[in-house]
């Protein structure tokens, strides 16, 4: 650095992760100096920008949740590149506060993709890394799970003649078909627009106004190559998308061995609410939350995200050497800041490691808390094998600003069958779901019985 100057970005991966494995250690670091130059380039122009203009200095999104000085994410690329759905991360933990639902499974249906992640016991699951490129990335993310498809996303047939929606899209231009943009394949918007879920009546966020002529067209070339009518056409991509979400909620959920069924749905982004009660009952959840401000969550959440700190190191201690100095960390907090600490587990032998929240610096509690994680995890625990502690993560955070996610409704419910216009969104109430909103605006659809009922597309021939 002293050689070359401030002009040429040096990344090292002593800074960029603090942790071993050398080839994760590596890849980040490769991707750190790829991206570091552009990101750092970018943000440098936005804060004379802003100067300019006498805005304040902009802080910029995290792939942990958090926001970090403009400064950190323009010397620290890698800790960016997985921020985008973060944003939506940091908003449901807001509306998980608001409406004391502290279990989450959320999705974000946009146009081009659906992202899923979870809320538990208030908290947004993260994982040690990612990845991106085919690159891994070991530092701390939100973790997401995601599948193609949106509003968006396009309906085609199969070899064998058989309905399929996305992973492409139409994306914001052309657009899809009813957009009149010049679209003509047929996607999950225009489904919507034939069945008349979504109407001319009722203009879009933006102004678009929809064009039902060009959805039927789009979708009626479709069904004459796969032999079905036109509204069973319709009604088969909006299971075929069903599906695909349904899919990554489990990946989430049953294939971690967790129970669906315990958590209240959270659906945002502009196509969530028109799928969540649907979803909801492929999954056997009875709640469904969907915030007035459902179309810009994931932008509330990234004016409402905290200020955070990641910082983590491996150490390669066992048994006794496992001591309260050991856990006791580094970093001391300054006002307006607290510190949570996280351990990286492992009996030894095991090649891999299971992550610890605790605040506790006696080893003996810590052991316990392993044992039960492990025991959640693998379906067993070795309370008498010998414990290995990997690495000791440290997060700082700072304090967030206070956001309101809107006022109340007035106390009326819905029954369904409806659709219920939002701010930038819109809901499908089904048959057998009522809706009524709570003091901060957020809807609240609940299935009339314990099998909740499935969306009006699935329980039609």
């Amino acid at each position: 650095r002293r050689r070359l100057g401030d002009e040429v970005h040096v990344s090292l991966s002593h800074e960029a992760v603090g942790t071993f494995r050398e080839y994760e250690r590596a890849a980040t670091t490769e991707v750190d100096a790829a991206v570091s130059p552009l990101v750092g380039r970018y943000l440098r122009r936005l804060a004379e920008r802003c100067a300019e203009a006498g805005l304040p200095r902009p802080q910029v999104l995290q792939s942990s949740g958090g926001v970090c000085a403009l400064e950190v994410a323009a010397a620290r690329g890698a800790t960016t590149v997985l921020s985008g759905p973060a944003g939506g991360a940091a908003a449901a933990a807001i509306v998980s506060k608001t409406t004391d639902e502290p279990d989450l499974l959320c999705f974000d249906m946009g146009g081009t993709s659906c992202d899923v992640l979870v809320v538990a016991g208030g908290r947004v699951r993260e994982t040690g890394g990612g990845a991106i490129g085919g690159r891994p990335i070991a530092l701390p993310t939100v973790d997401i799970h995601t599948v193609g498809a949106g509003g968006g996303s396009i309906a085609w047939a199969d070899a064998g003649g058989a309905l399929r929606v996305g992973p492409r899209s139409a994306g914001a231009v052309p657009g899809p078909a009813a957009y009149g943009g010049g679209g003509t394949e047929p996607t999950v918007t225009d489904a919507h627009v034939v069945l008349g879920v979504l109407t001319p009546d009722v203009p879009l966020a933006g102004g678009v106004s929809l064009d039902v002529a060009a959805a039927r067209d789009a979708v009626g070339r479709l069904a004459r190559a796969t032999g079905l009518e036109l509204l069973a056409c319709a009604r088969g991509i909006l299971r075929v998308a069903d599906a695909e979400m349904a899919r990554a909620l489990r990946v989430m959920t049953v294939e971690r061995g967790v129970d669906p069924r315990g958590f209240a749905l959270l659906a945002y982004g502009g196509a969530g609410g028109l799928h969540a009660a649907g979803l909801a009952a492929r999954l056997g959840i009875g709640r469904v939350l969907v915030p007035r401000a459902g179309g810009v969550l994931s932008a509330l959440g990234l004016a409402a995200a905290e200020r955070r700190t990641d910082v983590a190191r491996t150490v390669l201690l066992r048994g006794d050497a496992i001591t309260p100095e050991a856990l006791a960390g580094t970093t001391v907090a300054r006002a307006g800041e607290r510190i949570e600490r996280a351990y990286d587990l492992r009996y030894a032998g095991q090649a891999f490691e299971l992550t610890v929240r605790s605040g506790t610096t006696d080893p003996a509690v810590l052991r316990r808390a392993f044992d039960a994680a492990h025991r959640e995890r693998y379906g067993f625990d070795d309370p008498d094998a010998v414990l290995e502690l990997v690495t000791v993560r440290e997060t700082v955070r700072g304090d967030a600003p206070t956001v309101t996610l809107g006022s109340g409704g007035d106390g009326t419910t819905t029954a369904g069958p409806a659709v219920v216009r939002l701010d930038g969104a819109t809901v499908v109430v089904p048959r057998g779901w009522t809706a009524g909103t709570d003091d901060h605006g957020t809807l609240h659809l609940v299935a009339d019985d314990a099998v909740p009922a499935p969306a009006p597309w699935e329980d039609e021939a």
